[in-house]
C-alpha cells in the first residue's frame, strides 16, 4: 500500500481590509482634527469679525424715533391768562391748525406766557414741520396785539413740557452779575444753542442792566404832574428813527434821527415839561435787574 505523500492545500491567505482614505469620515469634527491650522484660522477670523462689529453694533429697547414735535411760546409782560387766551394763544392755534400733518394742539395760557404744544404725523420731518409752523406763524404777526409788551412768538422744535437733558451753572469770583448775564446771553448760550441736537436753551437768573426811576410823590404833586406825563417822556428816550436820505448826485447818505439815552445823567435831563425834567421829580439809578 502505497502512501499518498503528496501535501495538504494550504488555506488561502485572507486579505487585509481596505482603510479609508485620509481625509474621509468624521464630518466637520474630523477636518478640524486633521488640519488643525484651517481651526486656528477659522477662529481667527471669528474673533476679529466680532471684534470689529462689536463697536458698530447698537442695540436698543425702543426705536431711535424723532417725534415730531414743536412748541410756540409768546411772552406778554403783565397780561392776565384771560387776556393771553383770547388776544395770542387762540390766534396761534387758529393758524397752526391749518399746518398740513398736524395731529394734536395742545395750548396753555398763563399770566404773561402763551404755550402751544403742536405734535405732528410720525412720516413728517420735525425740519418740516418747524418752518411750516414759523411760516404760519409769520402771517399772524398782524393779527397780534400791538403792544410793546409782547414779544414775537418763537418757535422751538422740543416739547416745552420735558424736562432739560443738561443744567450748567455759571459763576465768577471776578465779573459783576449784569457782566456775568451778558456773557451768558451774548456768548455761552448762542454756543450751545449751535450745537447738533440741542433744540433750545433757556437762561435763568440773569440779571441784565436797566434803569430804574425812583419817583417822589410829593415833588410830583408839587408840579402837579402824573405818572403818565413822566412815561411819555420817559418812552423818548429809545428814540431812534429813520430821517431820510440825503443825495447830491456823487453820494447818498442815510439820516438817522437817535435820540438814545445810554447813561443816567442822560436820563435826568430829559424834559417832562417846559420847566421840569425827570431829575428833578425822582432819582435814577443804573443797576442790574432784579
Amino acid at each position: 500500500m502505497s502512501a499518498d505523500m503528496s501535501e495538504p492545500a494550504s488555506e488561502p491567505h485572507a486579505q487585509p481590509e481596505a482603510q479609508p482614505p485620509a481625509d474621509a469620515g468624521g464630518g466637520g469634527a474630523g477636518l478640524f482634527v486633521r488640519r488643525p491650522v484651517l481651526a486656528i484660522v477659522l477662529n481667527i477670523l471669528i474673533v476679529v469679525a466680532g471684534a470689529a462689529a462689536f463697536g458698530g453694533v447698537e442695540v436698543r429697547e425702543l426705536p431711535n424715533i424723532d417725534q415730531p414735535v414743536v412748541t410756540i411760546r409768546t411772552t406778554y409782560k403783565g397780561a392776565t391768562p384771560e387776556t393771553v387766551d383770547k388776544e395770542v394763544t387762540r390766534v396761534v392755534e387758529g393758524a397752526v391748525a391749518r399746518t398740513p400733518g398736524v395731529t394734536s394742539i395742545e395750548s396753555i395760557s398763563q399770566a404773561g406766557q402763551s404755550r402751544v404744544t403742536v405734535e405732528f404725523d410720525q412720516s413728517v420731518a420735525l425740519d418740516a414741520a418747524a418752518s411750516d409752523l414759523r411760516s404760519a406763524v409769520g402771517n399772524i404777526q398782524n393779527q397780534l396785539p400791538n403792544d410793546p409788551n409782547l414779544q414775537q412768538p418763537t418757535v422751538v422744535k422740543a416739547d416745552a413740557n420735558s424736562d432739560a437733558i443738561i443744567r450748567l451753572a455759571v459763576t465768577s469770583d471776578t465779573m459783576s452779575i449784569d457782566d456775568l448775564s451778558e456773557l451768558v446771553d451774548n456768548t455761552i448760550a448762542d454756543r450751545l444753542a449751535a450745537v447738533e441736537g440741542v433744540a433750545d436753551v433757556q437762561t435763568y437768573g440773569d440779571r441784565l442792566p436797566i434803569v430804574r426811576i425812583m419817583i417822589d410823590p410829593a415833588k410830583m404833586a408839587a408840579r402837579n404832574l402824573s405818572i403818565a406825563d413822566l412815561e411819555a417822556a420817559a418812552k423818548s428816550v429809545a428814540l431812534d428813527a429813520p430821517a431820510g436820505n440825503i443825495d447830491d448826485g456823487l453820494t447818498s447818505l442815510l439820516v438817522r434821527a437817535n435820540a438814545s439815552a445810554s447813561d443816567p445823567s442822560q436820563v435826568d435831563g430829559i424834559q417832562i415839561d417846559q420847566n421840569t425834567k425827570i431829575g428833578d421829580v425822582a432819582d435814577v439809578v443804573y443797576g442790574p435787574a432784579d
